[in-house]
């Protein structure tokens, strides 16, 4: 009886762990490391050396608050939304996958002019990820959990993060593909959507029209963003400026 309680127990015990790592890490979060759906950064600018500090806003919060921690934290909004990287960074964890892009990345990398003038970071596992989206050159730092960099001190920055489901990010890949990022560090799983894994490893372009894309992307709590991307030869023959027309941005509804 003893012998067939403790089998009993141990069943239950690889039962809790497994129901446990189905649940997804992988989440836009706040400065307490709470899961959020999405939120907003605000960076201030270094005027009265208040450079580091931020502030937030997320669906709780009513507008915007002056938050408690700098943007260099390692307790605040984006190092705990990061936190999967830098777990990854010291193992490797199955299921999971990144990608770092942006047009001014870290050393020893330089994008060329042809990738699009875009900045943010894709994690995902097969429940869920975030897109973050961001102003910052060469951030995040490359595979450091020192992630700020000092570069990125002196002008007002911006970073919107959503949670999305994993069936989303297909869509998201197709929308980097138009923004033509420039992936400087990723790795994507081979079970992950080729959208995805296609842009991470450069190799996704637009090659004919439409020279845009426009998605309507349904974060993990049902809200829905509207993504436009456009390619650099969106308005070739036409007399508006392009820029005038689509920002690779969201709206949010």
């Amino acid at each position: 009886p003893a012998v067939a309680r403790w089998r009993v127990m141990g069943f239950l015990l690889s039962v809790g762990i497994l129901f446990q790592g189905c649940d997804s890490a992988v989440k836009c979060r706040n400065d307490r490391g709470d899961e959020v759906d999405w939120y907003i950064l605000y960076k201030r600018p270094n005027e009265d050396k208040l450079g580091l500090s931020y502030f937030y806003m997320d669906e709780s919060t009513n507008g915007w608050m002056l938050s408690q921690e700098n943007i260099n934290s390692d307790s605040g909004a984006l190092a705990n939304t990061l936190k999967p990287l830098f777990d990854f960074y010291d193992r490797k964890i199955e299921g999971f996958g990144y990608m770092l892009y942006s047009d001014q990345p870290p050393k020893p990398y330089v994008a060329p002019p042809s990738f699009g003038h875009s900045k943010g970071v894709v994690l995902l596992d097969k429940a869920s990820g975030v897109w973050l989206s961001h102003s910052t050159p060469k951030f995040p730092t490359y595979r450091s959990k020192a992630f700020w960099p000092d570069n990125g001190n002196a002008n007002a920055q911006a970073f919107m993060c959503v949670t999305y489901p994993y069936k989303q990010f297909k869509e998201i890949g197709v929308q980097l593909k138009y923004i033509h990022a420039y992936s400087y560090d990723s790795e994507i799983p081979t079970t992950f959507p080729n959208e995805l894994r296609c842009v991470a490893q450069r190799d996704c372009y637009p090659r004919k029209e439409p020279w845009f894309s426009q998605a309507t992307l349904t974060s993990s709590s049902g809200r829905n963003f509207i993504s436009f991307a456009k390619y650099t030869r969106f308005g070739d023959g036409e007399c508006f400026q392009k820029e005038d027309i689509f920002q690779d941005e969201f709206m949010l509804y």
